[in-house]
């Protein structure tokens, strides 16, 4: 028998997660809401609107459809996501709230393409990984 776990709790073990040992207040600070709304979020009373699931899903390094098919976990195995149905460990790492893919490039290469992005679509990949490394505190 498989235990249901709500959107909710699912929600605020992630957040949790990816606060680490920042507080609440330090936290909402990265995501640029206030700390209540984390708190809310811990506490299972409130979800976020799409804007900060989308914040939440770039931290974890998802996709918005990613986050949220880990919240509702409802049937995924039956959920039809574009080409990635067939991939069964894509789903199960979803599920697991774990990484959905290997790094595929080294960072040299990586870099490099970042160097050929036009100047906003640079910006936006500077300010996600001035986040994350907030967050996870490197």
């Amino acid at each position: 028998m498989q235990v249901s776990t709500t959107p909710k709790l699912k929600l605020a073990k992630l957040v949790k997660e990816l606060r680490g040992e920042k507080s609440q207040r330090n936290f909402a600070k990265v995501l640029g809401v206030s700390y209540y709304a984390v708190q809310t979020w811990e506490k299972q009373t409130a979800l976020p609107d799409e804007k900060n699931l989308q914040k939440l899903a770039d931290l974890k390094g998802w996709t918005l459809l990613q986050l949220q098919i880990y919240l509702q976990d409802s049937e995924i195995n039956n959920v039809a996501i574009s080409d990635r149905t067939d991939d069964s460990s894509w789903l199960e790492n979803v599920r697991n709230g774990q990484p959905t893919q290997a790094l595929r490039w080294s960072i040299d290469d990586l870099i490099a393409e970042v160097r050929t992005l036009p100047f906003d679509a640079a910006a936006k990949v500077a300010q996600v990984a001035l986040e994350t490394m907030t967050v996870k505190g490197s």
